[in-house]
């Protein structure tokens, strides 16, 4: 369940944090009231997976890998959810095209100037490892529980 489009096309704009709490938890409290299946919150936004944890969702998919919001992974960690882990370019190249349709990330919080630079450089496999590796990291300090990871 999501409440906001991070595809990067025109037409797709940021959601404001209420709005998208607004959009999502009622449904997944429908959803829950009438079934126990499993229900993912996809979102990069640690305020809106809290509410929709304690609406009834299972499990967050943060296109951001925990990147995004410096919240995220206590919010996992504190609600025992289990929590998908993307890995997303975009986070460690900023100045890719895609980066400006989503400038609220949280550029500049993840990572170094220098590491910004050093990823221009880096092959999309070894990106990708340190991109994991600095994710895994936050998920273990916050305290998720290693079964709860998903990549």
């Amino acid at each position: 369940i999501g409440g906001e489009s991070t595809r990067p096309r025109p037409g797709s704009s940021y959601v404001e944090i209420e709005e998208e709490i607004q959009r999502v938890v009622p449904v997944i409290k429908a959803i829950r009231k009438e079934s126990d299946v499993l229900i993912s919150i996809d979102t990069w936004k640690s305020q809106v997976a809290e509410a929709a944890l304690a609406a009834g969702a299972n499990l967050v998919n943060d296109i951001t890998g925990l990147m995004g919001d410096e919240k995220m992974a206590h919010v996992v960690a504190n609600a025992g959810a289990k929590v998908v882990i993307m890995f997303n370019p975009v986070m460690a190249r900023p100045q890719h095209p895609s980066s400006l349709i989503f400038p609220h990330f949280g550029f500049g919080q993840a990572f170094t100037e220098e590491e910004l630079a050093d990823f221009e450089t880096l092959p999309i496999e070894e990106l990708m490892e340190t991109f994991f590796e600095r994710a895994l990291a936050r998920a273990n300090q916050a305290g998720i529980a290693q079964e709860n990871i998903l990549l």
